[in-house]
């Protein structure tokens, strides 16, 4: 189901870009804010801070303010699960359609919505013991999620803007328990995480 929806917003991008007026590259960077949640308190997280970066791809349609924007962004973030350092770093594909609502000719506010894709290209796997008890932490290799967001662009070049990340279906599972017991798991796994980004296109 995952590869037929992923098939179908890339080829509703590409009937875009054909139709478009104005196509813009360009690289965008930000921040990410993320806190892990689990169903219960054997796996505790804080707030931790992350960063990306990568090439995007803005498409303007000949329809006042709507287009589309696409972009692969290497994502890396470190966080504490139970006292350890995990360090996840995964691709993101957003594919968000976009509003663009001028105030000028050359500046404006923009919404934004539309899927991401993550797919995890670090560890994938990890395992400590801690007082006779065994502890796994096991990223997916795939995730699917919707962003919401907004901004600003202050010339055909700069953007501002932050969105929020809903995850849907868990990301990671989690297993605690002694070693000669049966192990207890966690596999509701769900992170909530904003993104603050700037973009520069060409």
């Amino acid at each position: 189901m995952k590869k037929f929806i992923s098939l179908v917003v890339l080829l509703s991008a590409m009937t875009m870009a054909v139709q478009a007026q104005n196509v813009k590259f360009g690289v965008k960077g930000g921040l990410d804010i993320q806190k892990m949640e689990f169903d219960n308190d054997v796996f505790k997280t804080d707030n931790k801070l992350g960063w990306f970066v990568g090439p995007s791809l803005q498409v303007t349609l000949p329809v006042g303010g709507l287009g589309v924007e696409i972009a692969g962004l290497y994502n890396q973030k470190k966080y504490e699960v139970n006292g350890e350092s995990i360090t996840q770093k995964s691709i993101l594909v957003p594919v968000n359609a976009r509003l663009n609502l001028g105030v000028s000719s050359t500046a404006g506010i923009y919404v934004a919505a539309g899927p991401q894709f993550s797919f995890n290209v670090g560890d994938d796997e990890f395992k400590w013991e801690r007082a006779s008890i065994e502890n796994t932490f096991q990223l997916k290799k795939s995730a699917f999620s919707v962003n919401l967001g907004a901004g600003v662009y202050l010339s055909d070049f700069l953007e501002i803007g932050f969105a929020y990340n809903i995850a849907l279906g868990s990301t990671a599972d989690a297993t605690w328990g002694k070693a000669t017991d049966a192990a207890f798991h966690n596999d509701d796994t769900k992170p909530k995480t904003w993104y603050i980004s700037a973009a520069y296109y060409f």
